[in-house]
Order: structure tokens, then C-alpha cells, then sequence
């Protein structure tokens, strides 16, 4: 009997060495100002020494982390904990096993001087939305991440989280909107870290949409685009996406409808820009102040953008993918976004196609006959985003004809969403051969390896644009 004491023990050490470093729980405290925001964050859990640091989320500067300021560190009784900078925007400290406070500053630029959309300051009529990757200090129980650049760092073990909000002034105008679970008043409650929530502060009029169950709009009040249609809009393009594919999986979803920085405004036409984080869809819009609010082509064009930005809910959201795969990513959503625009009526089909016409021209323009396969696209230089984009969408242009050829009463997007739901376990992002698995199971291999993959230029007839 004794024989089997060593041995046990030894399993048994083994075991608790392997077993998952003790999560942190933390509660955020956020005071916003005119210079940023202050942040104090209450720490339970995790290893006598803490490893914090900061990252940015996808396409963001890492110079990010370079804007917070004055990190400290304090006991529960008030007593100065030692902190010591470890690498790019990462920090040691010592906190004796017991609770601990940590603080800092995230110093924001004027919004008409800040690059990103999303760091507008609280300055007069601006507001602040905090982008969960870059605002949320990170907790991690060993030093590994912190070697990491600031945009490939891992959220840590955090089992739980809070983010309680303290706006400045007496403004009644100015509210926090976010899809984190709202369990008091300006006071929001997550399962894990917020690192990919969004919270969004200043005067916002928030609309729960009647039809698009789960979907919430919160509406900048300079907002000045189609402003007693843009809901029902909304509305329309999400319940197209939703019947043609499905409901996505996180059904709790916000779409923040903000107007550009003025310094960023048109001085003709309409600018856009969108950007999806975890369930929270962030659009700025903009239009030159003499294009009537209500203008037929503006509201052509915001329905289709408004397409396409929603359909990211789905993709990369219930469905994730590689990065060499941001074209499916990216052209499936200009697909989507035109079908939706044409199916809810907001778009007619013979302008589309004339629009879709002008696409091909703009990508014969900036070298499409030259073009490599989209994988490579993909996961090139930012310049050749406009033609991920364009190339994109025309390949799935003609998938979709190819495969209507052969199956004229089930649709193609129905059909390649469900393999691809399917073949997505959650967890893992699909990447290239799993979907040239499933795009050579919908169309022929071989148009896959001519316009996927590069082989053959995209010609009009191809497309089915021939005399456009």
C-alpha cells in the first residue's frame, strides 16, 4: 500500500500543475473628462504577482498603448504596491496574494485631431466610445503575453468583469450604450473580459428594432442622414440578411449610427466607414452639407454600405475566418449588401446592376486584370484593399450564377452558409482549404482555382455584365 503513496502523489502534482492559473475578477471604475478618461479597476484573484499590459484591436496602431498614463497600483488598505514596466505598454506588480486597486489614464486626442474614428474626446458636442482591446487594462498570471506586440496579446484568464461608468456634468443627453448586460444604471455587467465589448458615452437616442428581434440602433443626435428613415432601413436590410441566412448566433446586437469627425466630412457627396466588434456594429456617415438628407443616390448608397456592414454581424462574428480569408469576409459582404439593398426595395435591380457595372470598371481601373488570387489579396498591403473588396464581390457574383445554373430553386448564399455554419465549430477560424473544400462542394473545382485562386482574369461575360 505505501508503493502507491509516491506514485499518487506524483500524479496528483502533476495535476495541480497543470491545471489553469487562478483567474482574476475585476471591477472597472470609468470617469471620463475633457482630456480622456480615468480608469480604476478593483482586482480579486489571480497570483501573488500580476502581469498587466494593453493591446489594440485588429487594424489599430499599436501606438495606442502609448497613450495611457500615470499607472499606479494600491492595497485594499491604501498602501503604494511596487510597479515595474516590463516591455510595450505591460507592467509587473507585486500585489501579496490579497484584493488590489490599479489605475491609469487614458489620455484622448480633440476628435477633430485624433486618426481613428473611435477615439473622439468628450469635448463639446463630442462624445467617447471605448473599444474594449485598447480602454481594459489585461491580467495575465505569467510574463509570456507581455512579450507579445500590443496587437497580439490574449484578453488573460479573467473569469469575470464589471464596468460601472460616471459621466461627466449634469448633460442628460449623454447615456452609455453597449450590448455588455446592462444590471443597473450605467453599470454593466460580462462574463469574461471586456476586451471585446463596446461602450459608447454621449447623446445617443437608442431604438429597440420591432421586427429584428435582438438588434438595438443608437443614433447620434447629429445624426443628419435620412434621419426618419434610417431605422426602418435598418430594419428592413437586417430581416433580408436574417431570412436568407439565418438568425446570427449572438442575438443580442447594437448598431451605433454616428456622424464623421468635421474634420473628416465631404465636401461632396457621402463618406462612410464602418467597423464590427464582437456584436457591436460602429457606422460613421457623413454628407456634404448642400446633398439634401433624403437624397434618392444617398439613400441607394447607404443601403447597400448599411448591407454590407451588417453582415458582419454573421461574418466574422458567427462564423469566423483567417485573415487570408478577409475576401470571403469582405466581398461576401458587398455581395450581401447589394442583394439586401435590391431584396428590401431600397435599391432597384437594374441601378444595381449599373452600379455593380461601375465596380467592374473601378477594378479594371486599379489593375484587376493584373491581380493575384484573393487569398493573396487578402493579406496584402492596406492599397489593395479596394480591390479585395470589388474582386470580391464580383467572384461571388459569379459563384452565384454558376451554382443557379445547376440548382434554380435553392440559393446560393443560403446554400454556402450553411456549409460553412457547419463546418465552423466555434472555437477554431476556418481557414483557406476548408473553404476551398466547401466552395469546390457548391461549383465547379476548377472555377475555384481560375478566379479564386487566380488562374484567369475576370472578363464581363464571366460575370454575366457583358454589355454594361
Amino acid at each position: 500500500m505505501h508503493k502507491l503513496c509516491w506514485p499518487l502523489f506524483g500524479l496528483a502534482l502533476v495535476a495541480a500543475c497543470g491545471q489553469a492559473p487562478d483567474p482574476y475578477w475585476v471591477d472597472f471604475t470609468v470617469r471620463p473628462n475633457d482630456q480622456g478618461v480615468e480608469i480604476v479597476a478593483d482586482v480579486h484573484g489571480g497570483p501573488t504577482t500580476a502581469w498587466v499590459g494593453f493591446g489594440v484591436g485588429p487594424g489599430t496602431p499599436p501606438e495606442l498603448v502609448d497613450q495611457i498614463e500615470a499607472m499606479a497600483a494600491y492595497s485594499a488598505a491604501g498602501e503604494v504596491l511596487e510597479v515595474t514596466a516590463v516591455g510595450r505598454g505591460g507592467y509587473q506588480i507585486e500585489t501579496n496574494g490579497e484584493p488590489w486597486k490599479l489605475s491609469y489614464r487614458l489620455s484622448l486626442r480633440a476628435g477633430a485631431e485624433d486618426p481613428s474614428f473611435y477615439r473622439a474626446s468628450t469635448r463639446g458636442k463630442d462624445y467617447l466610445v471605448l473599444v474594449g482591446s485598447d480602454a481594459w487594462a489585461r491580467f495575465y498570471s505569467d510574463p509570456t503575453p507581455l512579450t507579445r506586440p500590443p496587437e497580439a496579446r490574449p484578453p488573460g484568464p479573467v473569469s469575470g468583469a464589471t464596468a460601472r461608468f460616471e459621466l461627466p456634468g449634469p448633460d442628460s443627453e449623454w447615456r452609455v450604450v453597449s450590448t455588455a448586460w446592462e444590471e443597473a444604471a450605467n453599470t454593466f455587467a460580462m462574463r469574461q473580459h471586456p476586451v471585446g465589448s463596446v461602450f459608447a458615452l454621449g447623446p445617443f437616442e437608442t431604438i429597440q428594432l420591432p421586427e429584428a428581434a435582438g438588434l438595438r440602433i443608437a443614433r447620434h443626435r447629429d445624426w443628419n442622414i435620412m434621419p426618419e428613415q434610417v431605422d426602418e432601413m435598418v430594419d428592413d436590410l437586417m430581416m433580408s440578411h436574417r431570412e436568407m441566412l439565418a438568425p446570427p448566433d449572438n442575438i443580442r446586437a447594437l448598431a451605433l449610427l454616428s456622424p464623421l469627425p468635421e474634420s473628416l466630412s465631404p465636401r461632396s457627396g457621402l463618406r462612410t466607414a464602418g467597423m464590427v466588434r464582437g456584436q457591436t456594429l460602429v457606422v460613421y456617415a457623413s454628407k456634404a452639407p448642400l446633398v439634401p438628407a433624403n437624397h434618392p443616390d444617398i439613400a441607394e448608397a447607404m443601403a447597400v454600405f448599411l448591407g454590407h456592414e451588417l453582415f458582419h454581424l454573421w461574418v466574422p462574428t458567427s462564423v469566423q475566418v483567417t485573415r487570408e480569408l478577409s475576401w470571403l469576409s469582405e466581398g461576401w459582404a458587398m455581395h450581401m449588401g447589394r442583394y439586401a439593398a435590391v431584396a428590401t426595395g431600397w435599391l432597384d435591380e437594374a441601378a444595381g446592376t449599373r452600379r455593380l457595372a461601375l465596380s467592374y470598371r473601378r477594378y479594371l481601373d486599379i489593375g484587376g486584370y493584373r491581380a493575384g488570387s484573393l487569398p493573396a489579396a487578402s493579406t496584402g498591403h492596406e492599397s489593395q484593399r479596394n480591390l479585395l473588396y470589388l474582386r470580391g464581390e464580383l467572384v461571388f457574383r459569379l459563384l452565384e450564377r454558376e451554382w443557379h445554373q445547376a440548382n434554380p430553386d435553392r440559393p446560393f448564399e443560403r446554400a454556402l452558409w450553411d456549409a460553412l455554419a457547419s463546418a465552423y465549430d466555434g472555437v477554431e477560424p476556418l481557414d483557406s482549404a476548408a473553404v476551398r473544400t466547401i466552395l469546390t462542394g457548391l461549383v465547379d473545382a476548377t472555377t475555384v482555382r481560375r478566379y479564386v485562386e487566380g488562374q484567369a482574369p475576370l472578363t464581363p461575360d464571366a460575370i454575366g455584365l457583358a454589355g454594361q
